[in-house]
C-alpha cells in the first residue's frame, strides 16, 4: 500500500456520526443559563433578588386568556409570545388614575434604554373603547398592541390570584415573559421605580426576548 493510500481521510460526515451528542451539548449550553436565571430569580432567597411586584401563584399562560383581535378571532399563541410585555387592562373609559398608570408604562418602557426593543406594551380592552380613550391612545400611546379580552374568562384563568385588592380592573400592570407566562403583578399604588427595578432585574437575569 502506498503512502498516500495509508493516510487517514478527514470525513466531516463520519466525524458527526462519531459525535452524536455534540448538538445536545450546544443546546444545553444555551438553555442552562436561562434556566439558572429563572431558578435564581424565583426560588433563591437572596437579598439582591428580593422583588417588589407580586409573583403570581400559579403563573398562567397568556393563551389561557383567549384574547381576540379586531375580527373577534382568537389570537394565535405564537403572536402573543417572543418578547417581554407590560400588560394593562382597560375598560370603556380611562379616568385620571388610569391615564396616569398607562403613562407610567410608557415612561418605564422609555427608561429601559438599550433594552427597549425587548419589551412591548399591550392594552387588553375589556370593553369597546369610548371616545375619550380612543383619543388618549391616538395622541399618547401610538406604539402599543391592542387586543380584546373577556373579563370573566381572564379572572377565571387567574383564579386565586384575583383578590379584592388586586384584580384586572384596578389599573394593575402585569409582566409577561417571552414564553407567554404572565407571572408578576403591580398594583396601581406601586411607584414606577419598583416596577422598573424588577423589570430591569428580569431582563438582566434572562437573555431570552
Amino acid at each position: 500500500m502506498s503512502e498516500i493510500e495509508s493516510r487517514p481521510v478527514n470525513n466531516a460526515i463520519a466525524d458527526k456520526k462519531r459525535n452524536p451528542y455534540t448538538v445536545w451539548f450546544v443546546v444545553i449550553a444555551f438553555v442552562a443559563p436561562v434556566v439558572l436565571a429563572y431558578v435564581m430569580f424565583f426560588f433563591v432567597e437572596v437579598k439582591s433578588f428580593v422583588n417588589h411586584g407580586e409573583i403570581l401563584n400559579p403563573i398562567v399562560h397568556i393563551s389561557s386568556f383567549k384574547l381576540t383581535d379586531e375580527a373577534n378571532e382568537i389570537i394565535p399563541r405564537a403572536e402573543l409570545t417572543y418578547k417581554w410585555r407590560l400588560i394593562s387592562f382597560v375598560g370603556r373609559d380611562c379616568d385620571q388614575v388610569c391615564e396616569s398608570r398607562l403613562y407610567d408604562t410608557r415612561q418605564i418602557h422609555t427608561s429601559l434604554g438599550k433594552d427597549q426593543h425587548r419589551l412591548i406594551r399591550m392594552f387588553v380592552h375589556l370593553e369597546p373603547a369610548g371616545e375619550s380613550l380612543v383619543k388618549l391612545i391616538d395622541t399618547t400611546h401610538e406604539n402599543v398592541i391592542h387586543v380584546n379580552g373577556d373579563v370573566n374568562t381572564i379572572k377565571e384563568t387567574l383564579g386565586i390570584n384575583i383578590r379584592d385588592d388586586a384584580s384586572i380592573t384596578n389599573n394593575e400592570i402585569y409582566i409577561m415573559d417571552p414564553m407567554g407566562n404572565v407571572m408578576m403583578r403591580f398594583t396601581q399604588d406601586q411607584p414606577n421605580k419598583e416596577l422598573l427595578f424588577d423589570l430591569k432585574k428580569l431582563l438582566k437575569a434572562s437573555q431570552i426576548g
